[in-house]
C-alpha cells in the first residue's frame, strides 16, 4: 500500500469521527504522510506551523490509533513543517512516497506573490534561468528568513528542468553539504576528492543558507574548491543567505570576494500590499471562503504580521481557527473579532497607529526647519541629506517590521537599497557622534510621546 492510499483511508476514517468538517478541511485536507523512518516514526507533512500545533495537541493519539489500524504496524507520529523536513538527515527515512517526494514542484514563478520588497530577487532569477552560466553567476540573494529565498530557488530549479529536463541540478541546503563532507572525512583524501569530483556531474548547483557553513574552515575549503569549478567551467551557482556577503562572519574574505563577484539581490519583508496578495492566495490555497472576512481583517493582518510570510500564513490560520472555534457561520469577522483573536500575542496595535511615517517626517523637518516635502525630494544639501536619512532611519526604527521598501515608497519613491543606506549610515554617525546621538534619542522620544 502506498502512502498515499494510506493517508486517505487515515483521513476517510477521521471524516467519520466526531471532527468538525471547518477543521477537516483546513488542517488534515492538505497533509501527507511524507515518510516513515527507520524508527517507524510516521512523519506527517503539513502546511503550516499553525497547523503543526493544532494537530500535534489536538489529534496524534487519534490519527496514530487509525493509522496503526490501517497499516498494520506500530507508529509514531510526527507532524513537520516542510523545512523542518529538509533539514532531516536523508539516511533517517525509509522509503518515501514518490509523490511527496516532488513537494517541491509546487514552488514555481506563478506562485511567487512579486512586490517592491521582491522584485530585483525574481527578475534576477527569472533572467539566470535563460542565460545559466552567464548572466550573474553566482547569484546571491540574501534577506531575512521567511521571505521567500528558499521558494526561489527551487522556482528556478522547477524552470530549468522544465525547459530542459535532461539537465542535471543539485539543490542542498548547507547543513546537508556539511553532513555529507563530515561522513567521508575520515575516509581519506581519495574519499574527499571523490566527493569533489561527484559534483561535476552537475550543470546548476543551488545552495541555501551559506551562513550555516561559517566558521567551518575544512567544510569551506571544500565548497570554496566545487564553487570555483563551476564558476570556472561557466555553470551557474545561485547562493541563499540571511546577510549580504560584507556581512557574513566565518568565511575567508577570498570566499566573501567571490560571492560578490557576480550579482548580490535582496528580498524585504513584504510591503502592505505584497502581504495583502499573500494572504489572498493563502487563504485560495486552504479552500477557505474569503468573504467571511471584513475588509480591514486581512489588512489588519497584512500590517501586523509582515515581518515575512510564515508569520503572515501563521497569523492567517490562527484567525480562521478562532473563527471557526468562536464565531457563527453566517456571521462576518470584523475587526474587532481580530483584536480578540490576538489580544494575547505581542502586537502593540495603538504604538502601530500612533508612530506613522507622516509623524516622523513632521517632527524631523520641524527640527531642522525644513518643510516637509524636502524630505521627499531629490535635493542633496547636506543637512537635508541628514534630514532625510534620519527620518527614514527612524521610520524603520520606530514602526513594528516597516520594510525597507515601503519606507521608500513613502520618500519619493527610493528603492530598498537607498533606505538600507539611509540608515547604515546613520547607525555609524550615531556611534561616532555623541551630540548627533543625543538628536536622535530627542526625535525618538518625541515621536513616542
Amino acid at each position: 500500500m502506498s502512502y498515499k492510499e494510506m493517508w486517505e483511508q487515515v483521513k476517510t476514517k477521521l471524516m467519520g469521527e466526531t471532527i468538525d468538517p471547518i477543521i477537516f478541511n483546513t488542517y488534515i485536507k492538505n497533509t501527507n504522510i511524507h515518510s516513515i523512518t527507520n524508527n517507524n516514526e510516521c512523519i506527517i507533512l503539513v502546511r503550516s506551523g499553525f497547523a503543526k500545533e493544532i494537530l500535534t495537541k489536538n489529534l496524534t493519539n487519534k490519527i496514530q490509533i487509525i493509522i496503526n489500524q490501517v497499516s498494520n504496524r506500530q507508529l509514531s507520529v510526527k507532524f513537520l513543517e516542510q523545512y523542518e523536513i529538509e533539514n532531516m538527515p536523508p539516511q533517517q527515512y525509509d522509503e518515501c512516497d514518490d509523490n511527496l517526494k516532488s513537494n517541491k514542484k509546487k514552488f514555481t514563478f506563478t506562485n511567487f506573490v512579486k512586490g517592491a520588497c521582491n522584485q530585483d530577487a525574481y527578475q534576477a532569477s527569472l533572467a539566470v534561468v535563460k542565460n545559466l552560466g552567464v548572466s550573474w553567476n553566482p547569484l546571491f540573494i540574501y534577506g531575512n528568513s521567511g521571505l521567500g529565498k528558499t521558494h526561489l530557488l527551487h522556482a528556478v530549479e522547477n524552470e530549468i528542468i522544465k525547459n530542459n529536463p535532461n539537465i542535471k541540478i543539485r539543490y542542498l541546503s548547507s547543513e546537508e553539504f556539511g553532513r555529507m563532507f563530515l561522513e567521508i572525512y575520515n575516509h581519506g583524501i581519495d574519499a574527499i576528492e571523490d566527493f569533489k569530483d561527484s559534483f561535476n556531474n552537475y550543470q546548476v548547483l543551488l545552495i541555501d543558507d551559506i551562513q550555516l557553513l561559517a566558521k567551518r574552515n575544512k567544510t569551506n575549503e571544500i565548497f570554496f574548491n566545487i564553487f570555483n569549478r563551476f564558476i570556472d567551467d561557466n555553470k551557474q551557482i545561485i547562493l541563499t543567505s540571511d546577510k549580504y556577503p560584507d556581512e557574513l562572519d566565518g568565511f575567508e574574505q577570498r570566499m566573501v570576494s567571490r560571492f560578490q563577484s557576480g550579482l548580490s539581490v535582496c528580498l524585504d519583508a513584504p510591503d502592505f500590499e505584497t502581504a495583502l496578495n499573500i494572504l489572498n492566495l493563502k487563504v485560495k490555497e486552504v479552500n477557505y471562503n474569503a468573504t467571511v472576512f471584513a475588509k480591514e481583517v486581512l489588512e489588519f493582518i497584512a500590517l501586523n504580521f509582515n515581518t515575512d510570510v510564515r508569520k503572515l500564513e501563521g497569523a492567517l490560520n490562527r484567525m480562521i481557527f478562532f473563527s471557526v472555534m468562536n464565531i457563527s457561520a453566517e456571521k462576518i469577522i470584523e475587526l474587532e473579532d481580530v483584536k480578540e483573536a490576538f489580544k494575547s500575542s505581542n502586537i502593540i496595535i495603538d504604538k502601530r497607529e500612533k508612530i506613522t511615517i507622516k509623524k516622523i517626517k513632521q517632527i524631523v523637518a520641524e527640527y531642522y526647519n525644513i518643510p516637509v516635502k524636502l524630505l521627499i525630494s531629490k535635493t542633496r544639501v547636506a543637512n537635508i541629506t541628514i534630514a532625510r536619512h534620519l527620518a527614514m532611519f527612524l521610520a524603520r526604527t520606530l514602526i513594528i517590521d516597516e520594510p525597507f521598501s515601503r519606507i521608500g515608497i513613502e520618500f519619493g519613491g527610493k528603492d530598498h537599497s537607498t533606505v538600507m543606506n539611509a540608515c547604515q549610515k546613520i547607525e555609524i554617525l550615531i556611534k561616532n557622534n555623541k551630540e548627533f546621538a543625543k538628536v536622535v534619542h530627542l526625535l525618538i522620544a518625541k515621536c513616542q510621546g
